[in-house]
């Protein structure tokens, strides 16, 4: 009888996955089926936020704000955690 309880208290009733969570990966995250990295991904709301940021210096933190949450938004629907 113990060895039932004990065996139920230590069987792993938790799939813990063989590899983390890849977003790059298509096969574990169909939001990106290119398999594009962060580095390449949403190039065009990367851009406009990378000008933004140049064009305005010191003050670009509260100009760009709108620029950054579109990149953000972009990034996290192809499955990316920002």
């Amino acid at each position: 009888m113990w060895d039932k309880i004990s065996s139920l208290w230590s069987s792993k009733s938790t799939a813990v996955p063989d590899k983390p969570y890849d977003p790059t990966n298509p096969a574990m995250n169909p939001l990106n089926p290119k398999g594009l990295k962060p580095c390449c991904a949403c190039p065009e709301t990367k851009s406009a936020r990378d000008d933004c940021f140049l064009a305005n210096g010191p003050d670009a933190d509260d100009k760009c704000k709108d620029l950054i949450q579109r990149h953000i938004q972009c990034m996290r629907s192809l499955g990316f955690k920002i």
